[in-house]
């Protein structure tokens, strides 16, 4: 999308291109529908407990595990039908031995639009965290 420039006659166009790209974005009135938190944080209790409710930690195991529910909550995020946003999930699952975790994350986006679900499951063996960003695609 941006090109790399290194002549001086070309700069002034990337400048206008950028100006035109804040422009839409303040002109751009948001989406018709707002993403729904509530919902996906429920496909997200449902698919951690009934994916692990019964399992043991085990590394290659869980390797697999994460791949997998990361697909299953993708589709049924989407079967929701929101329309534009663009859906990023990630899944990270571990032992539990007593000790503690700290899973940070930062992003870009427009708070106006812009949102995610989160959910952290447990059991004796492992834990898991399932976070689902929601970008609006203007």
């Amino acid at each position: 999308m941006y090109k790399q420039l290194y002549k001086t006659d070309e700069v002034h166009e990337v400048e206008q291109h950028c100006a035109e790209t804040v422009m839409l974005g303040e002109e751009a009135t948001g989406p018709t529908k707002h993403f729904p938190v509530v919902t996906v944080n429920h496909i997200l209790k449902d698919v951690l407990t009934n994916y692990l409710q019964e399992e043991q930690y085990d590394p290659e195991l869980c390797r697999q595990m994460t791949k997998t529910i990361s697909e299953v909550i993708k589709a049924q995020v989407k079967d929701l039908m929101i329309p534009r946003y663009k859906l990023v999930v990630i899944v990270h699952i571990g032992p539990r031995h007593g000790q503690s975790i700290l899973i940070g994350s930062r992003c870009l986006w427009n708070p106006k639009s812009d949102t995610f679900a989160s959910y952290v499951f447990r059991n004796s063996s492992l834990f898991a965290l399932a976070n689902v960003y929601a970008v609006y695609f203007e």
